[in-house]
């Protein structure tokens, strides 16, 4: 009778080892396992889905989304949210097309907007980090009044930017990378160095982790979240930059839900909503399945109703 208890207990403990395996290695490796099950899906239903050139396409069609995500990153990281990247690109694009008209100058416009971009998410840094408003509060005030005075500006029309610049965004290929290629892999790169080798990216974890325990540390908090909140509207000024270029316009709807998607592909990938751990890599593997979902689903011809459905699901 012992012997058979303790065989029993051995059975059960090497279940109970191997249930905790596998939940590490789906913790770690099950959204990758996803990407490929859903790249073999699309494959299948169309064998062109893995051709380099619809590849590309995939990767220009949601640069604006990956360098989003990056901002996101550190947002989620250190226990923030931002609601609003989607209404900044299109307040910022925006504001370039008026400029533009204005100048006849697309890199003053561009310019413009970057800098408008980086100026309404430093408001929103001090009304959160120095007034001390949530957040969540704050950013989705912003999602409305700046995609409210993008409307109003342009009375709900696209302002038209004809330029040798955006035939360059679009037309330009070094061994086959177009710009807004390169732009993801600066971006990716630029949010990988400040995350992992600046006093901002280890302040970001620490604000995450335990805010109260860092302020003790003699830590100015403030200043760090407003700092990056600044980072997240460059990022969101770069988005801006690929967005206009791609449509050779500036729409006040443009880049609508584009912040939903982002906080999807940060959380998916692996970064713990509660803040305080993960990476720009895990983050990677959230954009790209997105990506390949919004192309997979587009390339089968269906209907937005259909399309957002199936997307939800």
């Amino acid at each position: 009778m012992v012997g058979e208890r303790e065989d029993t207990g051995d059975i059960a403990s090497g279940r109970s080892d191997l249930r905790k395996v596998l939940g590490r290695f789906l913790g770690t490796y099950g959204l990758l396992l996803m990407l490929v099950i859903l790249v073999a899906i699309f494959t299948v239903v169309n064998p062109n889905f893995l051709n380099f050139t619809n590849l590309t396409t995939m990767l220009e069609q949601n640069a604006d989304l990956a360098i989003v995500a990056v901002g996101m990153t550190f947002a989620i990281i250190s226990r923030n949210i931002d609601l609003a990247p989607g209404s900044l690109i299109a307040l910022s694009g925006v504001i370039a097309g008026l400029v533009f008209n204005v100048t006849g100058n697309v890199f003053l416009g561009l310019l413009c907007a970057v800098v408008a971009a980086i100026a309404v998410d430093l408001f929103d840094g001090v009304l959160i980090a120095v007034v001390g408003i949530d957040p969540l509060i704050v950013t989705l005030a912003a999602w409305i009044w700046v995609r409210g005075l993008a409307i109003s500006l342009t009375n709900a029309n696209s302002i038209v930017m004809q330029s040798p610049f955006v035939d360059f965004m679009n037309n330009t290929k070094v061994v086959g990378i177009s710009p807004s290629i390169m732009l993801i892999v600066l971006s990716y790169l630029f949010g990988w160095f400040v995350l992992n080798k600046t006093k901002l990216g280890r302040y970001t974890f620490a604000i995450g982790g335990d805010e109260r325990a860092t302020i003790q540390a003699g830590v100015n908090t403030a200043f760090y979240k407003i700092l990056m909140f600044g980072m997240l509207g460059l990022l969101a000024g770069v988005a801006t930059v690929i967005t206009v270029s791609r449509f050779g316009a500036a729409a006040p709807d443009a880049a609508y839900g584009l912040e939903l998607d982002a906080i999807v592909a940060v959380i998916i990938g692996g970064n713990a909503f509660q803040g305080g751990e993960g990476g720009l890599r895990k983050t990677i593997v959230g954009v790209l399945f997105i990506a390949v979902l919004n192309n997979g689903l587009r390339s089968q011809g269906m209907r937005d109703a259909d399309f957002y459905a199936y997307k939800g699901a």
